[in-house]
């Protein structure tokens, strides 16, 4: 089924993949600092009323927001980055859209201008002027 390039998709469907990656690694690296904070599953720290950041809690909201912030931006950066541009932006003139097609008229110029500089330097000098490929070779 194909999808209508025309359609716009809502809002919760753009963002709803980098949030549940966000929120769940966020998760495990709140859990993991909960248990490593506290003293691990077998030596569990007996002082849980400190308060700040010694407050094993603590340090895992803080390692929670942290992870939830840093992956929700690469994730998006990364599904920036891998977003083609529409078709329409390919198309018309910009500065180098038609690179090629600017190159080739400044060297038609070119051989223009040489072509006339020569026909000028013959009429001066008597000769007759050379035309056609003889006179882009320079045979």
């Amino acid at each position: 089924m194909t999808e209508d390039p025309k359609r716009r998709r809502s809002l919760l469907e753009t963002v709803k993949a980098p949030l549940i990656f966000s929120f769940i690694l966020a998760a495990v690296a709140g859990f993991v600092t909960l248990i490593a904070s506290s003293g691990g599953s077998d030596n569990p720290r007996v002082d849980h009323a400190a308060g700040g950041t010694a407050s094993p809690i603590n340090l895992a909201l803080l390692a929670f927001g942290i992870a939830f912030i840093a992956s929700l931006l690469i994730v998006s950066m990364l599904q920036l980055a891998a977003r083609e541009n529409p078709k329409h932006l390919s198309e018309g003139a910009g500065v180098n859209r038609n690179s090629e097609e600017v190159y080739r008229q400044q060297v038609a110029e070119r051989r223009e201008k040489r072509r006339r500089q020569q026909q000028e330097e013959a009429r001066r000098s008597g000769e007759e002027p050379r035309y056609g490929r003889d006179a882009d070779s320079g045979e």
